[in-house]
């Protein structure tokens, strides 16, 4: 993978005047990583620089995110954005709403999970469970180095027999276990699913997807966007299906403040 800052005035130069629908993930790309989720505070000078790009014609901003929506709403905060939340189930802004239906029954064993894990690991300190409504997280970023494993063998203990039982989901990321539904959905479909609403507002062709993420749970948008648009990994691992990378949140400052100021100087 190349450095994307160091390829950027070429991509730039070959994507022209096309529409940008910029995909931007929140924890770890926006704003740095934090022991607790509610600490990840978005930093002032990304939110000026978005709040600049969304009053730009050419930008459709969208932040995605495994948050639920109405935290991630009020994590950033600015109009004119496009929020998705849980890994794609929830997506808001533009005069659109989407919210994915949910079986009771898949509802009522997910309800189940989450009070059997909250049992299980309440004598874990640091281990807490996230409820956000469509999809669940067990978060051990707090957790003592040495109860790490005993946190995901609790955690395969419960879901496994579910999961075998194809009745949900797992996902693992940055210190945090996911529980979502059994139906195939995630960022890279409702990337496509946005990117292609956007392209019968503006024409098939018009548009340019850029889609910049630091965890695993957006390689699934990686695959699916790493031939029609640019992928951009965050982070210091190179294993990852994107085409570029940038080495942290404040690279990722660097590449906003290109977009709109080059933006800026051509008006």
């Amino acid at each position: 993978m190349k450095n994307f800052l160091e390829s950027w005035d070429s991509r730039a130069q070959a994507m022209g005047e096309k529409n940008v629908i910029l995909f931007l993930d929140y924890d770890g790309t926006l704003a740095p990583i934090a022991p607790n989720p509610s600490q990840a505070i978005l930093p002032q000078e990304n939110k000026e620089l978005l709040e600049r790009l969304v009053k730009i014609p050419r930008y459709q901003v969208v932040i995605i995110s495994g948050r639920a929506l109405v935290d991630l709403k009020q994590m950033v905060a600015i109009e004119g954005i496009i929020y998705i939340g849980n890994h794609g189930w929830q997506i808001e802004g533009s005069s659109m709403h989407f919210e994915s239906l949910i079986p009771v029954q898949i509802s009522s064993i997910m309800q189940k999970i989450k009070y059997e894990l909250i049992t299980e690991l309440s004598e874990i300190q640091g281990a807490f469970m996230e409820d956000k409504g469509v999809t669940l997280s067990v978060h051990y970023r707090l957790v003592a180095r040495d109860k790490e494993l005993l946190v995901r063998r609790i955690f395969d203990h419960i879901c496994r027999p579910y999961q075998r039982l194809n009745m949900i989901r797992i996902q693992a990321g940055k210190k945090v276990l996911e529980i979502r539904p059994p139906i195939e959905w995630d960022k890279g479909k409702a990337a496509l699913w946005l990117l292609r609403k956007q392209e019968i507002l503006k024409g098939k062709g018009s548009t340019l997807s850029i889609y910049i993420g630091d965890d695993s749970t957006d390689e699934d948008a990686f695959e699916a966007l790493r031939h029609i648009g640019i992928t951009v990994y965050v982070g210091q691992s190179r294993s990852s299906a994107s085409q570029y990378f940038l080495e942290g949140p404040q690279e990722v400052t660097e590449f906003l403040k290109h977009l709109v100021y080059g933006a800026y100087e051509k008006l």
